[in-house]
């Protein structure tokens, strides 16, 4: 994934960084196309610069240099279960679903020592602002190829 520079204090280093800080460790949608039916039942016009899903946000320092926070450099193919579009706390709409891949890592990288600040933990894709009315039932079936992950503070663009 490509990074902006002159924004983040990190920028073209986010897999050379060590020592503590805070962290988010991410997958980049590869197959974006595939969630053009799902913009237009949200009522998304655009489609989002770099669709991703979160795997971990922890505003607390963690040890970059530990195992658990390395970035896996593997692609996965995810088939969504329950795909659903919600509304998050920043008004924008996701596309959120089960994933037991996804939910494996986040949970190693809690037991490694990343705080999750939200919720239960569920996998979602943002996707932009949020309609006034969200649709009740999603159509998607995927799969959803995800790049390897990536790694950044969460000050980073």
């Amino acid at each position: 994934m490509e990074q902006k520079t002159g924004h983040c204090p990190f920028a073209a280093q986010h897999d050379t960084i060590t020592g503590h800080h805070p962290i988010r460790i991410g997958r980049s949608v590869m197959n974006r196309e595939i969630l053009r039916p799902v913009l237009r039942q949200a009522g998304v016009s655009e489609m989002p610069f770099d669709p991703h899903v979160l795997v971990a946000s922890c505003p607390c320092p963690v040890d970059w240099d530990a195992a658990a926070f390395a970035p896996e450099h593997n692609r996965i193919a995810i088939s969504p279960r329950k795909p659903r579009l919600v509304r998050t706390p920043e008004d924008t709409v996701a596309l959120a679903f089960d994933a037991d891949e996804l939910s494996a890592r986040w949970k190693t990288l809690t037991e490694a020592g990343a705080h999750w600040t939200g919720a239960a933990y569920v996998p979602q894709i943002v996707l932009g602002p949020a309609p006034d009315d969200l649709p009740e039932t999603c159509f998607f079936s995927g799969p959803i190829l995800f790049g390897p992950e990536w790694r950044k503070t969460p000050d980073c663009a």
